[in-house]
């Protein structure tokens, strides 16, 4: 991104959270002194430093009660009992990550909060537990990251996803989606995408994505050690459930929090100016920001000379240079639970970026760039004003679409939720750095915004998650109405004008469809043999726009021959065109059809097909699926299966 670009997003936050772009004091002239992990007893006390309320750091006691050597590789993890009252009763909370730990040497006045040496960040815990022992990250691990973070010859974040991340994405999403009120239509969206990126990941890449989707990260972990997460809370348990399993992976936890969770400013009169990062303040990473703030939060652990902050003590995604905000933070309270508490923390003041992610720690500095895309997201509810909301949406290869997702689903329900018997039609156009365009329509019974939020999620991961080259999004304009009452149809039955009929002869179809009054409605629409078509049975299948798109694959096998980004567009096209309005009917009749790079060539004579096939290294031949469109102005739900004997007039050649 060009220079004058970054500012103008720096120019961007510091609007948004109400305070000027990124500042930058005077960094420690001396590293804080630190004990090794070979210097640290048993029995030897401290205190940790972080903030349990506002922007005030406090500290809380701590007595080492062990030291794991090797747990991993040459890595050890220091545990610590806390003693604090306050730790007691929560126990670790998501969003300690990082607080800096330091020890008193032997003979030292031990005076809270004073003196004693660095040994590390909180970083681990366990859920579930009659005590508060927690897992610290020895400093000079985090150091090291520090170190690299800051090399001159660096790598810099790629937004080119990772091998295998689109199928996991994809599926993750399609197996959440069983769990939640969205349509069938949508899941069927989904498991069609999902298909498609199976065909072109490798299969032992398969093989893994299916293991983790097996084994999802729990939250909550029966007394099993814990990576601190970074939490994140959002407006509903219904939005916290969607965006777990495709973000608690990436080390961010989403908590339920209320309607108005992505407000993260501080009470009225606060100085923002006044906080720095520094050893047991809040570190936040906003994710989004506008209308409402989305972001997550840890802790900084140390501050370096050269001015960089390393925070959490462990990883958030662990992918090694990576490009998100760093800013400070206002701790609202802490939400203590049974299971794993976690601190409510809002965003303040921009200070750079966080451009290293190690298992660790995650180091950041003042001066590198991350990318955004606008967001914007239009709501209108039957009763209510009309809401438009305009969001700021980081731009990353693992969690993007996630973030646009989040932002939608929480616009939706800002206001109210969706009323009980609903009818929800929402659209969205996304335009990506490849310069494609894509837009999703779509409408349901029953499911409120988080369908349009599901949606969005493929929409906007089905470019950016590809593994050909590098796509960020651009920007994002959805919009989500939501009315009163089913609009809706069942279809009951369907029939044949005739049994029989000759190529080229036309068939009529009457369909009785059931409305939400119990009141039934016949439609009639034509369908027509093909010309070409041979000799015998065939089914003919009234479908609904879910089953039809669950279909595709089988119809259209052209969109699994995918070599590129503008075949991924072309097939996302295909996948988004299926109406919830419309009724398909399809006809398989024994027809040749062919697709060249990609792209399906109707109405081909058989013939033809095949010498064009025969000659082109990247055709595809196939039996052609005819189908039939006819639009119902309501949504319709249901199908059937009718039969048709296709035979030649005696006179007919």
């Amino acid at each position: 991104m060009p220079e004058r670009r970054f500012i103008a997003l720096l120019l961007v936050l510091g609007c948004v959270l109400g305070v000027a772009p990124i500042a930058k004091p005077a960094p420690p002239k001396e590293a804080q002194p630190i004990f090794t992990v070979e210097e640290v007893e048993v029995g030897m006390k401290g205190y940790g430093m972080t903030v349990f309320h506002g922007t005030e750091i406090e500290p809380f006691a701590v007595e080492v009660v062990t030291i794991n050597a090797n747990e991993t590789p040459n890595r050890a993890v220091i545990w610590a009992r806390c003693t604090d009252e306050r730790m007691i009763n929560t126990g670790p909370v998501q969003g300690m990550s990082g607080s800096p730990v330091y020890l008193w040497a032997e003979g030292e006045e031990q005076v809270l909060g004073k003196g004693g040496k660095l040994i590390g960040a909180f970083a681990f815990g366990y859920a579930n537990t009659n005590e508060c022992v927690i897992g610290i990250q020895p400093i000079e691990y985090m150091r090291k990251v520090g170190e690299r973070a800051t090399m001159e010859d660096r790598p810099s974040l790629s937004m080119r996803a990772a091998p295998g991340a689109g199928l996991a994405l994809m599926s993750r999403l399609h197996e959440t989606s069983k769990g939640l009120d969205v349509p069938e239509l949508t899941r069927a969206r989904l498991g069609v995408v999902r298909g498609m990126y199976e065909s072109i990941t490798p299969k032992q890449l398969r093989q893994d994505g299916k293991q983790a989707l097996l084994s999802p990260p729990s939250r909550d972990a029966k007394a099993d050690t814990l990576r601190m997460m970074v939490p994140m809370a959002v407006g509903s348990k219904g939005i916290a459930d969607a965006l777990a399993p495709t973000l608690t992976p990436l080390g961010i936890q989403p908590f339920a929090a209320g309607a108005s969770a992505m407000g993260g400013k501080p009470p009225k009169g606060f100085d923002v100016e006044d906080v720095e990062l520094e050893p047991g303040s809040a570190l936040v990473v906003p994710f989004a920001w506008g209308d409402a703030d989305l972001s997550g939060a840890g802790t900084v652990t140390d501050v370096l000379p050269d001015g960089t902050v390393l925070g959490f003590g462990h990883a958030m995604d662990g992918i090694g240079a990576t490009a998100m905000p760093m800013a400070t933070g206002y701790v609202h309270f802490i939400v203590s639970l049974n299971t794993i508490s976690y601190k409510r923390t809002g965003a303040l003041e921009l200070k750079g970026a966080l451009v290293q992610d190690e298992q660790a720690a995650v180091a950041g500095t003042r001066d590198k760039p991350f990318t955004t895309a606008p967001v914007k997201v239009h709501i209108n509810i039957e009763g209510q004003p009309k809401y438009k909301y305009n969001y700021e949406v980081l731009n990353h290869p693992a969690m993007g679409p996630q973030i646009a997702a989040a932002v939608v689903a929480q616009s939706a329900t800002a206001v109210q939720d969706a009323p009980t018997r609903n009818t929800v039609r929402y659209t969205a156009k996304a335009k990506f750095s490849s310069g494609h365009e894509i837009e999703m329509q779509s409408a349901a019974v029953g499911a409120g915004g988080m369908a349009a939020a599901m949606e969005v999620a493929q929409l906007v991961g089905m470019l950016t998650q590809n593994p050909f080259q590098e796509v960020s999004l651009e920007s994002l304009v959805t919009t989500v109405d939501i009315d009163y009452g089913f609009d809706a149809y069942e279809l009951m039955s369907a029939q044949l004008n005739k049994t029989t009929a000759a190529p080229g002869e036309t068939v009529t179809v009457t369909v009785e469809l059931l409305d939400t009054y119990k009141k039934i409605v016949k439609e009639s629409f034509e369908i027509t043999v093909p010309k070409d078509a041979l000799d015998g049975d065939v089914q003919v299948l009234i479908s609904d726009a879910a089953q039809y798109t669950q279909m595709l694959l089988a119809t259209k096998p052209y969109l699994n021959q995918i070599d590129s980004v503008d075949d991924f567009a072309k097939g996302l096209k295909e996948v988004l065109k299926p109406k919830p309005t419309t009724l398909y009917a399809l006809m398989q009749t024994k027809r040749i059809g062919l697709a060249l790079d990609g792209q399906g060539l109707d109405d081909l004579p058989a013939s033809k097909a095949v010498v064009l096939g025969n000659n082109n290294p990247k055709s595809l031949i196939y039996q052609q699926m005819d189908v039939t469109e006819q639009d119902m102005g309501r949504i319709v739900n249901g199908g059937a299966q009718l039969q048709l004997k296709i035979k030649r007039d005696r006179g007919t050649r």
